[in-house]
């Protein structure tokens, strides 16, 4: 029966992530692969210590404290993995994930430091902490994790913070304490299901991960305690510690505005998971990629796997495995980009762009968002309109960093100002294999009628 009903609890939450049109594909970060010892994944599989610290400021310590706060981030870390572990057991994947379970169901050897080092940092900077560093020269953790809102602000110049994750000097999570207020160990806050949840965290933190039947237990406990205490509020500490380790696992965001997802690693359509901008616990898409990124760290990218989520989808080498062309589409506002993937994208790199998007001439920084081959002369000033973009373009060094992308073939383009069929012009463009421009030919339009025709070739 306990089986039965943690089956249908994580299947409603699967087919809950149907629904999510804003999310984009779950995805690597870009560097990921170039980087690899800067994320946890590796770590995991090679059952390293992972060191890490913990800095509360003063408003961090309104509303919990460093053993709650290390006891909140351990269990983060746990739910990662015995989510992702209750999955592949869940849809009958032991045998083929077996080096994947093993690394799951092995609890990670979290060491914490007694301090961060902030000396990386620049000592003028130093004075916007609440708490000084006590001046000793300390060992830089694997991961440090800052909850304060005035250091960080400074540093990036930015009046208001949000959380975030970075590699860079050294990797570190950063959660402002005047927004992730709401922790579901608060007993002011949550009174009996605050104690209900410490008495589950400390629970699992004591269950060995490949105690699954315990784990299976628990978890089904503290999602009910989750649900009737902070309801999976967006200002949870618990959802922001997991978001933020879920990049330092290796994963991209997933909301519409990102642009550190590596472009063919992971999935082509959109799922809801907690890594995009409006869910709050981890989902099948989650796991799926953490399973690619484990995958990835363990040698094992020949190997097939389905998806987690039952949906038919399935993977090789971190990549969506295809039989037909299968479409991505990004919607925001007026604009729209689309990229089309072939069954062969995963070897050539090769894929459809097609792009449409609101431009306008009433200044000259609005102009400038137009493509620099169509002639700025022609154009009426002071209109808006569209701009449509249609063409192949090629991965580069796809295996490392899919980001590298150059045009290829024929490209078609189009521009469109004024009401109505006021000016219009339209571009054909013809690239080499390389990117190489070889020639285009470009036609402009007055009321619909053909006023001009331009050809050059390179």
């Amino acid at each position: 029966m306990l089986k039965k009903y943690f089956s249908f609890f994580l299947l409603t939450f699967l087919m809950l992530s149907a629904f999510c049109a804003y999310a984009l594909p779950t995805a690597p970060l870009v560097g990921y692969k170039q980087d690899m010892d800067s994320f946890l994944t590796s770590k995991l599989v090679n059952n390293e210590p992972i060191t890490y610290c913990i800095y509360l400021g003063k408003p961090a310590l309104e509303f919990t404290n460093p053993q709650d706060f290390d006891d909140t981030f351990k269990l983060a870390v746990k739910l990662w993995m015995v989510h992702t572990s209750q999955l592949i057991r869940l849809t009958g994947q032991e045998k083929g994930m077996a080096p994947v379970l093993a690394v799951l169901e092995k609890d990670p050897n979290l060491q914490l430091l007694p301090e961060c080092d902030f000396s990386r940092y620049p000592a003028e900077s130093l004075k916007f902490l609440d708490f000084p560093p006590s001046g000793k020269k300390v060992p830089t953790a694997d991961l440090s994790v800052f909850v304060e809102d005035s250091f960080f602000s400074h540093l990036r110049g930015e009046k208001e913070l949000e959380a975030f994750f970075s590699y860079q000097s050294h990797p570190h999570i950063v959660i402002p304490a005047s927004y992730y207020r709401v922790n579901p160990s608060n007993i002011k806050m949550f009174g009996d299901k605050a104690q209900q949840f410490i008495s589950l965290r400390k629970q699992i933190l004591a269950t060995p991960n490949h105690d699954v039947k315990q784990i299976n237990t628990l978890l089904i406990e503290l999602m009910k305690v989750l649900y009737e205490s902070v309801d999976y509020n967006p200002h949870s500490i618990l959802y922001a510690l997991q978001h933020e380790l879920g990049h330092a696992f290796g994963l991209a965001d997933q909301r519409a505005s990102a642009d550190n997802g590596d472009l063919i690693h992971g999935t082509i359509n959109p799922r809801s998971g907690i890594m995009d901008n409006f869910t709050t616990y981890l989902t099948c898409d989650d796991a799926d990629g953490l399973v690619l990124l484990l995958h990835e760290a363990l040698n094992l990218n020949h190997e097939h796997f389905s998806s987690l989520c039952r949906d038919g989808v399935k993977f090789i080498g971190g990549k969506e495995e295809l039989s037909t062309p299968k479409k991505r589409v990004i919607r925001a506002g007026a604009n729209t980009l689309a990229r089309t993937y072939y069954p062969q994208t995963a070897d050539d790199g090769v894929y459809l762009l097609e792009d449409s998007k609101y431009v306008s001439t009433y200044t000259d920084e609005d102009t400038k968002k137009i493509y620099y081959l169509f002639d700025f002369s022609r154009m009426p000033k002071g209109v808006g309109g569209f701009q449509s973009q249609k063409g192949h373009m090629k991965m580069l060094d796809i295996n490392n960093n899919p980001e590298k992308r150059v045009p290829v073939g024929e490209h078609f383009s189009q521009l469109t100002l004024g009401p109505g069929p006021a000016h219009k012009q339209i571009l054909k463009e013809k690239y080499d294999d390389s990117g190489n421009l070889l020639s285009y030919t470009l036609e402009i339009y007055d009321e619909e009628v053909l006023t001009e025709t331009r050809t050059k070739t390179f």
